[in-house]
């Protein structure tokens, strides 16, 4: 008997202590709720990466998430925190499909998200604003190969 009430406090330890989020870091900004709504082809589409990357070079927090099955994306900063920070944020929106093959062509990775929404390409801008923020993104194009690393030299087949 003594030995299940010290297994049941302990697992309601572990329960309390694995809820709760890591102490805030030094100098995190106060963070807004945010959510954003993915559509790709008219539908929504769940496993999209979605970045937020801050217009002002002196922000050093990361804010993302990544879209569930309604499409939506829970904003998180530092992989935690829920919300972002006020500012202005370039939003970026990825998803990898992994490829298998015998040559390093075939094995390039396809984005399933066309390149253009990639960090360093988006042209696509957010303001976090004091309260809710939601936004919803449509996004059109088509799957694309991402390109082979510079300097990374390709063989092509033998016919």
């Amino acid at each position: 008997m003594y030995s299940r009430v010290i297994t049941i406090l302990l697992l309601c330890f572990l329960a309390i202590g694995c809820n709760r989020l890591p102490p805030k870091p030094e100098g995190l900004p106060l963070l807004y709720p945010c959510k954003i709504t993915v559509t790709f082809g008219g539908e929504t589409i769940d496993g999209v990466r979605v970045s937020l990357v801050s217009t002002d070079p002196d922000c050093k927090w990361k804010s993302g998430g990544s879209t569930n099955k309604n499409g939506v994306a829970e904003i998180r900063t530092s992989f935690a925190y829920p919300g972002a920070p006020k500012g202005k944020f370039t939003i970026a929106f990825d998803k990898i499909e992994d490829c298998f093959g015998n040559t390093l062509e075939e094995m390039t990775p396809i984005s399933l998200i066309p390149l253009k929404y990639r960090p360093d390409k988006s042209t696509e801008i957010v303001e976090i604003k004091e309260g809710k923020n939601e936004f919803t993104f449509t996004l059109d194009g088509g799957k694309e190969r991402l390109p082979i690393p510079k300097g990374v030299k390709v063989e092509s087949k033998q016919q």
